[in-house]
């Protein structure tokens, strides 16, 4: 599997890039943690855009049986009118059950944006860490149906293709965060330990084909063995020392911060299922 890692949308929008088989899109502190869990709440689905303005828009052009909520931020805080913040406690089967939802952020809908350049869109953040590793396999492994479609491979085994899997960070106002590094680093992990026998990574079956995902990889070890991440408890403490979590500290969101540091709560996985503008769905 070929893993590209970008830690900021500016490395992904301001180069020529291949398309990706797979772009994996993470802003933990909060909107891809508050789109999981708008989804996990019932959510029928999330569509993104960049604009305060264009969220109105489509709510007010929605047709009458499907008006959607309006969910998100700037600068951390709810934007006036609209239903719901960026907060994932707001996001309940009673509030959003069913519904239909819009939301723009300062940061996380503007790499969506940036990533769109893909065939399949997934949005992580560790409450759903291991559903997205095991979507992200099952996106770039087929099962060989005939002898000899693979040398290595037998009737009826999972063979690697060649599609590229893209991590792209949200960072907050084009700077790389702490927060989004570290679950970059968290997913190849755990890809790595689905997908290979031995814990020496680099003898694995993952290749990481620019520094990035190894500079991710490499803060994710640190966190465990350095600063003892084992459990959600000790990864909010970590992510509330990030710039992310410090700012959401003093906007006075503390407490988001242990919400977006649960880790494999959820099994769902958003996925694009509309380019323009992005909508996502329960996979």
């Amino acid at each position: 599997m070929q893993i590209e890692t970008w830690l900021s949308p500016s490395a992904v929008a301001d180069h020529e890039r291949a398309r990706a088989r797979v772009s994996v899109v993470i802003d933990v502190l909060r909107a891809t943690t508050v789109i999981t869990t708008a989804i996990a709440a019932g959510a029928r689905s999330v569509t993104t855009c960049l604009n305060v303005d264009d969220a109105r828009a489509m709510k007010q052009n929605a047709a009458v049986d499907s008006i959607p909520l309006l969910c998100g931020e700037r600068e951390c805080r709810p934007i006036e009118g609209f239903d719901h913040g960026n907060s994932p406690s707001e996001y309940s089967p009673v509030g959003v059950g069913g519904r239909d939802l819009v939301m723009t952020t300062t940061n996380g809908t503007r790499a969506i944006e940036a990533a769109s350049d893909c065939d399949v869109m997934f949005l992580a953040c560790f409450a759903n860490l291991s559903a997205v590793a095991d979507a992200i396999i099952a996106e770039v492994t087929i099962e060989a149906t005939l002898e000899g479609e693979s040398k290595n491979a037998s009737l009826g085994q999972p063979v690697q293709t060649e599609g590229l899997v893209r991590i792209v960070c949200a960072g907050t106002n084009g700077a790389i965060t702490g927060e989004d590094v570290l679950l970059a680093g968290a997913l190849i992990a755990v890809c790595h330990r689905k997908l290979s026998d031995t814990a020496r990574f680099y003898d694995g079956p993952i290749d990481l084909i620019n520094d990035s995902g190894s500079i991710a990889l490499a803060a994710w070890q640190h966190c465990i063995t350095h600063d003892k991440v084992t459990d959600s408890e000790s990864l909010a403490q970590r992510l509330a020392l990030t710039q992310g979590g410090q700012n959401l500290v003093a906007a006075g969101y503390a407490n988001d911060i242990v919400d977006c540091g649960s880790i494999d709560i959820f099994d769902n996985v958003p996925q694009r299922d509309q380019l323009s503008p992005a909508r996502f769905v329960d996979r």
